[in-house]
């Protein structure tokens, strides 16, 4: 059987670092862990990055995930082995979202409510790919897959 991709490997080099294009992945040799991208750090370049956060603030914690969609895979495809752990639960906001201010929604399930004191990804639908913080929280907005790279690159100190 052949692969997806028909086998085939290439490879680029971007900010420095060597992606190799494998099974439908650009993966990324850092320090021998090795992470996995859908999108390369030109093909994101585009989005809005305005949050402050590092790889450390992940490693051995865990990550909180509100409606969480297409990025989620991408995140713990790469985020899976350091971090503690993770779950979805509902965002308690300070009443503002990136809209205004927040509608009373109501949570589906059984799920526990976190804030921005937790480390909290919310992924929010939008016609604009940006990706901002507050405090613990990061807001991934629009196309998620595209801003969860953006959001990966940036973390790992890519862009």
């Amino acid at each position: 059987l052949m692969s997806a991709d028909g086998g085939g490997k290439n490879s680029v080099s971007e900010n420095g670092f060597d992606f190799v294009r494998d099974a439908g992945v650009w993966k990324l040799d850092i320090g021998g862990d090795v992470f996995g991208f859908k999108y390369l750090p030109s093909e994101v370049s585009d989005i809005d990055l305005n949050f402050s956060a590092q790889f450390g603030m992940y490693s051995g914690q865990p990550l909180y995930f509100v409606n969480p969609g297409e990025g989620v895979s991408e995140i713990l495809a790469n985020f899976d082995r350091y971090i503690l752990r993770y779950q979805e639960v509902c965002f308690a906001s300070n009443g503002m979202t990136s809209a205004g201010p927040a509608n009373e929604s109501v949570c589906e399930g059984d799920l526990p409510v976190k804030d921005c004191g937790s480390n909290l990804i919310v992924f929010e639908e939008g016609n604009e790919t940006r990706v901002y913080g507050e405090d613990n929280c990061v807001f991934i907005v629009g196309d998620t897959l595209r801003g969860s790279d953006a959001f990966l690159y940036e973390v790992l100190g890519i862009i």
